[in-house]
């Protein structure tokens, strides 16, 4: 009996596969999710865009094509920054404002704002810190553009009025010299009357029969 009950138990080793196989089946079982692993990057993505979400929606609605909507989140924003003071929609007024596409589009205004903004203390999260500052460059690089401009545009009015006034100046000799040849003109057609005039008193009858008679 000892021998059969032998017989019929399996080998150690077998015993040690199974151990083994049971383990590694152990290690790939999902163990409990730890602080910072799992979805922690997905979370570290979304929120930064959640934290930006109220700068895209102002931006979306001071888009051009309906200036009554401009308008209205234009002065949406300006009411709750000056209720609230707070940084998060003192930024939102400033990119409102110096946004393109509006009447009101104030580029300089917009770009002193974020300027104390971002120099004074505030509690702007790094994303929205990130995005201020970016909108800075963008503002500031409008402003020298229409400086350009303005110098560009001044230029050009200082040169029409250069070519006008030369132009002005040439007319004015123009006439002077037309001035001067109508009078040269009627004296030359003055002189030419007069040497008409006194051909034909030489031409007249009496004159020639008064130098065929004899004298006395």
């Amino acid at each position: 009996m000892m021998q059969l009950h032998e017989m019929n138990r399996p080998p150690k080793i077998v015993i040690l596969a199974a151990i083994t196989l049971l383990s590694g089946c152990a290690n790939l079982q999902p163990g409990p999710i730890q602080a910072g692993a799992g979805p922690a990057p997905v979370a570290a993505q979304v929120a930064p865009l959640a934290s930006l979400t109220p700068y895209l929606d102002t931006l979306t609605k001071m888009a051009p094509g309906d200036p009554a909507r401009q308008q209205a989140e234009l002065a949406a924003t300006l009411a709750t920054a000056q209720q609230s003071r707070s940084a998060d929609d003192t930024l939102r007024y400033a990119l409102a404002l110096g946004s393109a596409g509006h009447a009101s589009s104030n580029p300089v205004e917009a770009k002193r704002l974020i300027s104390e903004l971002l120099a004074g203390t505030h509690d702007l999260e790094p994303v929205e810190l990130a995005f201020a500052n970016a909108y800075l460059r963008e503002f500031d690089a409008r402003v020298a553009l229409y400086a350009d401009l303005a110098r560009l545009r001044e230029d050009s009015e200082q040169r029409l009025k250069s070519l006008d006034a030369s132009a002005e100046s040439r007319a004015d000799t123009l006439a002077a010299e037309n001035k001067y040849l109508r009078r040269a003109l009627a004296e030359a057609e003055r002189k030419l009357e007069a040497v008409a005039e006194m051909e034909r008193s030489l031409l007249e009858p009496g004159a020639e029969s008064g130098a065929a008679e004899p004298p006395p």
